[in-house]
This record gives structure tokens, sequence and C-alpha cells, in this order.
């Protein structure tokens, strides 16, 4: 029973110590009255309907009552440890200090509140015999004090506690359902969408596939006219107008079909527009850029492709004065120059950029000297489409 009580300590709510304590306070200042009464001669000693000898002095009533409240802290954690706690109290209480006290003013309430905890929170053998201690509580205090009559209205009054306590049981137990159940379907809700989601994207998937074959037919169609004669130039361009409608639906497709919770991100891919904001990040605000030739937009392959190998190129350099960035736009490549301190690993970031250049067909030459490090990159205009 100790063990049980010690286990459930950490779980008593806030309105268990309120309880407790009023009822504890109360139970003391009854003691404390019947003690002073019983010491000036004016207790009821010849009223009770049994005596049994006292075998401590009147004043140790006080303290020991507490034990049939204190009880009151684990009714709702450890219920039946609680009561057979308080009972065995009282036992002990009567045993030892006799009948002569008056604890129906408390241990009335305390019965009450027993059987309205066996009513709310339990059910089967463990209510039934929460429900028995409470009675048998209330019995052993009224019946020799007050007689059969009371004993019988008050255990009636106990009962009345235990129903009430039932129909709260029943109430917060049909709460506990409509709550259990709303989260069933709640999760059933969220599947089911999942599930349309999933169905939607599937449909779009095989949309994607149908245009990825017509595409790639008519992309076929126009280089075998282009092969058959006529203005190269002219099919080239519209090949290239072409190519890019293309790419333009499948990246819109690709993006629909994004899961929500794919972590990839989903901002515009940078181009040299951005070259600013990256070099300031990269280098420092006393890195220096300069625009050469005639800026324009160039294929989203080439402008990707410049910035990336820009990245790698900046990551090889120190944040610190003296990082300089040129990029001169030519008729048919774009040309970057990069020079600056170098770091200690600068080979490994010209390496991603030269990697980088290659897939696009363009050129780079790089050296590190005394410190410092310069790369000159060409990349083809056209190298991408």
């Amino acid at each position: 029973m100790i063990t049980s009580m010690a286990w459930a300590r950490k779980r008593i709510a806030r309105r268990d110590l309120a309880i407790a304590a009023v009822v504890s306070a109360l139970g003391v200042a009854l003691m404390a009255i019947d003690v002073n009464d019983l010491s000036d001669g004016l207790g009821p000693s010849e009223g009770a309907a049994y005596h049994v000898g006292s075998l401590l002095a009147h004043g140790f009533a006080i303290p020991l009552f507490l034990l049939v409240t204190v009880p009151l802290l684990w009714r709702r954690v450890a219920p039946l440890p609680a009561v057979a706690a308080a009972f065995a109290g009282l036992v002990l209480n009567e045993a030892l200090l006799g009948t002569e006290f008056i604890r129906c003013g408390i241990v009335g309430p305390t019965a009450m509140l027993f059987a309205f905890t066996a009513g709310a929170w339990l059910s089967g053998r463990a209510e039934r015999l929460v429900l028995a201690l409470a009675l048998a509580l209330l019995l052993l205090d009224f019946a020799p004090e007050l007689g059969l009559i009371v004993a019988a209205v008050a255990t009636a009054l106990t009962a009345a506690a235990w129903g009430i306590g039932r129909v709260v049981g029943s109430r917060r137990r049909l709460a506990d359902e409509l709550a259990a159940k709303t989260e069933e379907l709640r999760e059933v809700r969220d599947e089911r969408a999942r599930l349309e989601v999933g169905a939607e994207r599937a449909r779009m998937s095989a949309e994607l596939d149908a245009l990825l074959q017509r595409r790639l037919g008519e992309l076929a169609a126009m280089a075998e006219r282009g092969a058959g004669g006529g203005d190269a130039g002219e099919r080239l361009a519209e090949l290239e107008t072409a190519s890019r409608q293309t790419l333009v639906q499948m990246r819109e497709l690709v993006g629909v079909l994004r899961d929500d919770g794919d972590p990839s991100p989903t901002s515009p891919q940078p181009t040299l527009t951005h070259l600013e904001t990256l070099l300031a990040r990269a280098a420092g605000p006393e890195a220096r850029l300069t625009i050469e030739g005639s800026p324009r937009t160039l294929p989203p392959a080439v402008e990707l492709s410049a910035f990336r190998v820009l990245e790698h190129l900046l990551a090889a350099l120190q944040e610190a004065p003296g990082v300089s960035v040129k990029v001169r736009f030519d008729d048919d490549a774009l040309a970057l120059s990069v020079s600056g301190p170098a770091r200690r690993d600068a080979s490994q970031a010209i390496a991603r950029a030269r990697e980088r250049v290659r897939l696009y067909h363009g050129t780079l030459d790089a050296n590190v000297h005394r410190g410092r490090a310069r790369a000159d990159v060409s990349l083809p205009v056209h190298a991408a489409v």
C-alpha cells in the first residue's frame, strides 16, 4: 500500500492537495475542540454505544486524526489503498483513543469523497471494494456515536455521492470516446486526402510522360526538317525556342508534383543578376565586380552554370580585400575572371568549378601563386538548351 502511494505521488493534482488540506485542517480543528471539551469534563464520555479504554492521552487525537484525512491525497491515483489507509487510520484512532470523540463531522465527508471517486473513476471489482470500504468507514464512525438511524441516513447520502460520481464518470467516459472518435475521423480524413493527392499526382505524372514524348517527337521532327535544307540558323533558333517551352512546361508539372514534405529548395534558380549578392556573401562588401561587353539574357543553363562556377571559385578565396570578379559578355561565349587571396584548400574548390565547366564544353585556366589565386573561365553561350 505504501509503495502504491509513493508511486502515485507525482500524479497528485492540485485539487487533491486542496481537498486533503481543507478536510485535514477541519479535522484537526474538530479534534482540538473535542480535546478541550474532554479536558474540561464536557465531552460525551457516556454517550457512545460502546466504550474502548483510552490507551493514549487525549492530545494524541489531534495528530492521529490525520491518518483518516491525509489519504484523500491519493483518492484518485490510488483509490483502493487510500480508502483502506483511511479505514485503518480510523480503526487505530478509535482503538487507542476510544469513541468519546465526535468524528462524524469530518469522517462523513471523507467517506462521501471516497464513494464519489469510486463512481467517477472506477469500475467492476475495484469500484465495489472502494465503495464498501467507504461505507465501512462511515458506519464505523456513525454507528457507535449517533446510532443506527443516523448511520442509515448517512449511508444513503454516501450512496447518493457514489451515484453522482457514476453520472460524472459516465459523462467523462463519453467525452473521452467522442474525442477518440474525432481523432480517428481526423486521421481517416487526412489519409483520404493523401490518397487523393497521390492519385492526382499519378495522373499528372502520366500527363508529364505524354507531354515529354510528344515534345521530343516534335523536336525530332524539327531537327529532321532542318537537316533537309533551308536556313540552319533559323532552324536552330526555332529548335531552341521549342526546347525552352518544353523545359518550362516540364518544370511547371514537376513543381506541382513536388511532395509538400520535400526539403529540396523551391526558390528560383539563381542567375547572373544575383552576382552582387553572391559576391557580398562570399567575399565581403569590399569585393569588386566588373561587367564588360553587352549584358543580355543568356540561356538559363548557361546562367546557372556561370553562377555555380563563380560560387566554387569564390569558395577558393579568402574573405579579404583584393577579391575581384570580372564578367564579359562576348558574342558566342561568357568570360569569367576571378582573383584574390587563396585559401589553403583552394585546389578543391577549383577542381569542382572545373568539373562544372567541363559539363558545358567550356575552358578554365587557374593558378595559385604566392598566396593568390586567379581563374579564367569561358563558357559557350549555346552550350546548353
